[in-house]
């Protein structure tokens, strides 16, 4: 797999360029915003590890034109604490997945396979059978025809989706609602897989009693 790291700061890109290197990945390294858009328009990769807090980098930019380009390659988001009232708002920017600085290798690790393991994305479509979510434009098909969801529930149907054989408690799932897991306190995640219920299918969504949900690839 190839994998492009925007980073800025030199000692944590060599430790994330040598754990990549001994996981059998073969690494870019882009340290400012120039770069890391050279590398984008003249390589192909399929994982782009992309640092949202430095100086040189302007993530959010860089992210939206590759993206609007048809990249389709997984993003995963390196955020600093703080840095954003809840670390949602990059979902709408087209990232896949996030982790939250300062971060252990070992999550970082995690988070790569994870990324190796989701379904196949084209042009930022993710198509599960009859279903069909686009993360450039957020919408979502269901046997060609579009679907009207509201944030709160677009944002637990693209985790459902980007992992679609994992099983998510409400706490995991509520992280997608407001970065927080204290929204799974509340029936707040009940609410949101049941307004998905009511608009892809009550099948679409199962329950893993005790456990919490997942999506049903062949509903």
């Amino acid at each position: 797999m190839r994998v492009l790291l925007v980073q800025d700061d030199d000692s944590i890109a060599l430790q994330i360029v040598s754990m990549m290197h001994l996981m059998g990945h073969d690494v870019d390294w882009a340290s400012s915003a120039y770069e890391a858009e050279l590398s984008l328009q003249s390589q192909s990769h399929d994982l782009v590890l992309l640092d949202f807090g430095g100086a040189r980098l302007d993530s959010f930019d860089l992210l939206r034109r590759y993206r609007k380009r048809g990249g389709h390659a997984a993003v995963v988001a390196l955020i600093p604490q703080g840095l954003l009232a809840s670390p949602m708002v990059v979902l709408d920017t087209g990232v896949d997945d996030y982790l939250m600085k300062p971060f252990e290798l070992e999550d970082l690790r995690a988070r790569v396979r994870l990324s190796m393991r989701r379904p196949h994305r084209v042009q930022g479509r993710v198509a599960l059978g009859n279903l069909s979510v686009n993360s450039l434009d957020s919408s979502v098909l269901l046997d060609g025809l579009p679907v009207s969801l509201r944030p709160s529930e677009y944002r637990i149907l693209i985790a459902l989706v980007n992992e679609p054989t994992r099983v998510f408690t409400r706490s995991e799932l509520a992280l997608h609602l407001d970065g927080h897991p204290r929204a799974a306190l509340g029936n707040a995640v009940d609410v949101v897989v049941h307004g998905l219920r009511r608009k892809l299918g009550a099948e679409k969504v199962v329950t893993v009693r005790g456990v919490g949900y997942r999506l049903c690839q062949s509903a």
